[in-house]
């Protein structure tokens, strides 16, 4: 019998000692990172909690107009779990999720599971779920992942550019200047390209690093000292992901933007498995070639991270498995 409760600061410090060390856990579902940006998200996770009032489960989410989502402020969610070694078990814990939600008057729920490379151990159970709820796929991104247990097959392009980048007075550091790369580079970029701000702002990223110092980095590539490109990157227990890629005209042209990316990838293949480089998707189910081209161009293997839309109603499809 499990007991379903929303998430209050009584049990901060269980629920960041349980989605550190749960399977498809992050330090993204760590309350510190949640609660950065409390003012923009109304919180609504739950906590799934045994007979001893032990965690079972947590569902991060937030609650706009009566939809649930897990995460707006995050780019996944979903039901975190200590391990995922049983199907029905997953579907027990799942119903008892939307169950809950559906008592509370919740409609419908928009659900971004973390994605295989990104947790411990891989499982599509919630995938499976989804059609059986019924539930809409309303976004496929594709994400770029470098193996890193595997030989690194460059392309013949960016095996040119490094060589030509080697007569250049390129320094690559992981000095975690955030000022520099957000001020100079990130920012102008976005503006100019788009009209765009990073999703994170300088201070907000700063608080982040501070409160997650091994996880949140910054590698910055310099020419002739002055910085032309950067990678922000989000460490987890077996993968590095760059959260943001960004260089200007000398970056590029002098090769250290590839530079970054390789020397990066052979600092983090002593001790991950993989190297995301992120999505190439402008918006929504749209795909930069250009972009995806470059990212395979450092042997990235293609990934998709699905977003799903489903009815509290369909809940009752679960019954006949549990």
């Amino acid at each position: 019998m499990m007991n379903v409760v929303p998430y209050n600061r009584e049990y901060f410090d269980q629920w960041n000692a349980f989605v550190m060390s749960a399977e498809n856990g992050t330090f993204l579902f760590h309350r510190n990172f949640m609660e950065y940006h409390s003012d923009r998200f109304q919180d609504a996770s739950i906590i799934l909690l045994n007979k001893k009032n032990q965690i079972e489960a947590v569902f991060p989410a937030n609650v706009k107009e009566n939809k649930v989502y897990s995460h707006q402020g995050l780019t996944y969610g979903g039901l975190i779990l200590k391990e995922r070694k049983h199907i029905q078990e997953i579907i027990r814990y799942f119903y008892a999720v939307v169950n809950f939600y559906k008592n509370q008057g919740i409609q419908q729920i928009v659900y971004k599971p973390v994605p295989n490379y990104i947790s411990l151990q891989p499982c599509d159970a919630e995938h499976f779920i989804m059609n059986i709820i019924k539930a809409e796929t309303t976004r496929v991104d594709t994400s770029f992942v470098t193996h890193l247990n595997e030989p690194l097959q460059l392309q013949e392009r960016r095996k040119r550019s490094l060589k030509k980048a080697e007569k250049l007075p390129i320094k690559i550091s992981m000095d975690n200047n955030f000022d520099a790369y957000w001020k100079e580079i990130l920012e102008p970029n976005l503006w100019e390209r788009y009209q765009a701000k990073p999703v994170h702002s300088l201070e907000e990223i700063k608080l982040l690093h501070s409160r997650f110092p091994e996880n949140i980095l910054q590698a910055n590539a310099y020419l002739n000292n002055k910085i032309v490109a950067g990678i922000t990157l989000f460490v987890f227990p077996k993968t590095a992901h760059c959260q943001y890629i960004s260089s200007i005209d000398e970056g590029r042209e002098s090769g250290a933007i590839d530079v970054l990316f390789y020397q990066t990838i052979q600092h983090f293949s002593k001790d991950k498995i993989y190297f995301s480089m992120g999505t190439s998707n402008n918006d929504g189910n749209d795909l930069n070639i250009g972009v995806a081209a470059y990212k395979e161009s450092f042997d990235a293997k293609i990934y998709t991270h699905f977003h799903y839309l489903f009815s509290t109603d369909y809940i009752c499809e679960l019954e006949k498995f549990i």
